[in-house]
């Protein structure tokens, strides 16, 4: 394994604690405020990766980990800044991940790498969009059958690009393994 030593720190809220990480030989350690702990990487069992934009982030991205006999460990791709401001991480974000995987992987974790959000929540997510697309369709055909043209234009408007918007969610959160070697682009930020 490396010797570099690989960190990362972000602040979900601006009045909260800031998360810490480091990757050291055997273990990912961390500290949030005054808690702090050490995973050693065979104990990390399950990695998932999603695509959960925010109205001040639009590209943020969340790793979970889910160790042995531990509580679920997040980790965002921004960082709190101010009140209406978030920081893109997304190279150290990236590069500390890529090298989270290939510690676990080294140490034999057997852990299950997993992308998008789990299928219980992703079915309902796509049902959700589907029958938004067909209001937005039925309401427009509506307006347009009763001759106003500048709210079918409206509608359209706005309906597609909340439509757009909710799509991207969906289809980068697809549920899927992946392999730790081959993370999925679609939900990582881009670098």
């Amino acid at each position: 394994m490396s010797s570099e030593e690989f960190t990362y720190i972000y602040k979900p809220r601006l009045m909260g604690p800031a998360y810490e990480f480091a990757l050291s030989k055997d273990s990912l350690d961390w500290a949030i405020g005054l808690r702090s702990g050490r995973v050693s990487y065979p104990m990390i069992r399950h990695i998932r990766l999603s695509y959960k934009p925010t109205n001040m982030a639009s590209s943020r991205f969340i790793t979970e980990i889910w160790p042995l006999n531990s509580a679920k460990i997040p980790i965002h791709s921004v960082s709190a800044r101010s009140l209406i401001d978030m920081a893109d991480q997304g190279d150290d974000y990236v590069r500390f991940l890529r090298e989270l995987h290939r510690r676990v992987e080294a140490a034999d974790a057997n852990c299950v790498y997993e992308a998008g959000l789990p299928a219980w929540r992703w079915w309902p997510s796509v049902i959700v969009a589907v029958a938004a697309f067909l209001l937005v369709v039925y309401i427009a055909v509506q307006a347009l059958i009763a001759a106003h043209y500048a709210l079918t234009g409206i509608i359209v408007l706005i309906g597609g690009w909340f439509l757009w918007q909710i799509w991207h969610i969906v289809v980068r959160n697809r549920p899927r393994n992946y392999r730790y070697d081959e993370i999925p682009e679609d939900v990582l930020p881009k670098v």
